[in-house]
């Protein structure tokens, strides 16, 4: 289906720091860097400072306060994102906005009851400034191919300013406390709103679009199969974070093995986006999910029989490579595949799937304390049955793509429409589609009967005409010649 043409065709090559993506760049750089201060500070607060088991109930109350009414609230994003088709980057710097506002809320309420709500705001703005992001992204690059490499590129210059964040909060937490590392993430929120005011996406005409067409292109099979990779990656990551965390914190390590596991993520974080933009020219978006999806599983397996430290690191560098190379792929994907008018609404659906997975895997983490090897057994019972279910609907979603191409598959839906257009009445809808599905036959096969195709020619044009009158016999004949030039086999 071509969507997207007319445009002056601007392909991103290069780094970050090039042409129109620059702004872009160092607003999204900018909001990681703030997210890690965020991250620290909550951390430090809710983790931290407070016994193993009181920590335990903090994060899970924390997990099912916040995350489940995140649920709730997020399918409501997209549509109001779309609404602003032309206006992103406002939007995106009012998010941006709200965020840092949310911040130094956060400053007069850590560990009361008031907590929770602006946590909750805090959360909704963030996936909602990563849909903006994926738009704002779509409107930069032209080439669907460039899609990978872009996101890539993006996250990780924003990987390297968030690794420098973290290192930074860690240290001004230690000396001040949670309190002015959550200020310092609302300066740079404010920023990254400044930022993000100077990206020009290119103008994008606005397409109309049936319902029924716009639900087909975000719910193409490859990418409904690809979500469940996604949500198999995900839910395993949720589970890692916090049994790596408890597991640490039960055995009494130092702080600095906490820092390394961190270290050891965000290195394979780096290198999945990495790995996104070199695999892209060589592997499609499904393959690099189940690459990432393999990945970790192999080790996991290995931490069946048993797990020490550098193991467990190993681990945790391949969950964040995991993470990272699987949700290049598939934003790509969906950036590639729906609509503009429904990019908003499409990120949100697949973002809350994905974050209602991470919080199945945090909360499965946290009630209760596994042994290590447990764990490792669980997470391997997520990796490895997610990848045959993933290999195996992604080879029959591509089957199915291939079948739905097909000029005879084509032709079929078209006599479909055809006939459930006259049930209803609508007579030049009818006439119209039947002489679409003839037509689709034709392009593949030589049609013997030109007394049919010049019958049908005539009606067609009375229906193309509003000054013509159509009868319900012609839709009838219509639809009839259709189905015997679709169904040769089953016409009488």
């Amino acid at each position: 289906m071509p969507r997207r043409t007319g445009w002056p065709r601007r392909t991103l090559t290069g780094t970050v720091g090039e042409g129109p993506m620059v702004p872009m760049s160092v607003a999204h750089a900018l909001g990681a860097a703030a997210d890690a201060f965020v991250s620290v500070s909550l951390a430090g607060s809710l983790f931290f400072n407070i016994s193993p088991d009181a920590s335990r109930e903090q994060v899970l109350l924390y997990l099912l306060v916040t995350m489940i009414p995140l649920a709730v609230l997020a399918p409501l994003v997209g549509p109001a994102v779309d609404r602003f088709r032309h206006r992103e980057r406002f939007v995106a710097a009012g998010f941006y906005l709200t965020r840092g506002v949310c911040c130094v809320a956060l400053v007069y309420t850590l560990l009361q009851l008031a907590f929770y709500p602006i946590a909750l705001t805090l959360l909704v703005v963030s996936k909602a400034s990563g849909i903006v992001k994926q738009t704002l992204v779509q409107g930069l690059v032209d080439d669907p191919d460039a899609l990978v490499s872009a996101n890539a590129r993006l996250a990780r210059f924003a990987s390297v300013t968030a690794a420098v964040g973290v290192v930074a909060a860690v240290g001004l937490i230690s000396a001040t406390g949670p309190e002015w590392t959550l200020r310092c993430g609302a300066v740079l929120y404010l920023a990254a709103a400044v930022a993000v005011l100077k990206v020009r996406p290119r103008a994008r005409p606005t397409v109309l679009q049936e319902d029924e067409l716009e639900y087909a292109e975000t719910h193409l099979p490859v990418v409904v199969v690809s979500s469940i990779g996604m949500i198999a990656i995900r839910a395993a990551v949720g589970f890692f974070v916090f049994t790596i965390a408890f597991t640490l914190r039960r055995d009494s390590e130092p702080a600095y093995v906490y820092g390394f596991a961190a270290a050891c993520y965000a290195v394979g974080a780096f290198v999945g986006h990495s790995f996104a933009s070199m695999l892209r020219g060589r592997l499609r978006e499904e393959q690099l999910i189940a690459l990432a999806i393999a990945a970790p599983a192999a080790f996991t397996a290995v931490g069946m029989l048993g797990v020490s430290v550098p193991l467990l690191m190993l681990i945790a560098a391949l969950v964040g490579f995991s993470t990272t190379l699987g949700r290049n792929a598939f934003d790509a994907l969906v950036q590639r595949v729906a609509p503009d008018a429904l990019l908003g609404r499409a990120g949100a659906r697949y973002e809350t799937e994905f974050q209602l997975a991470w919080v199945f895997g945090g909360v499965l983490a946290t009630p209760i304390s596994l042994p290590v090897e447990v764990s490792m057994t669980v997470l391997t019972l997520i990796y490895v049955p997610g990848l045959l279910l993933f290999l195996r609907a992604s080879r029959d979603a591509r089957l199915q793509e291939v079948t739905l191409l097909d000029p005879h598959g084509l032709a079929a839906q078209r006599l479909v429409l055809a006939r459930r257009a006259l049930e209803v009445g609508s007579l030049r809808l009818a006439i119209i589609d039947a002489a679409s599905a003839v037509d689709l036959i034709a392009s593949v096969s030589a049609l013997s009967d030109g007394a049919d195709r010049a019958s049908l020619e005539v009606i067609r044009r009375r229906a193309t005409d509003p000054n013509e009158n159509v009868a319900e016999a012609d839709a009838v004949t219509a639809v009839d010649i259709a189905g015997r030039w679709v169904n040769p086999t089953t016409s009488p």
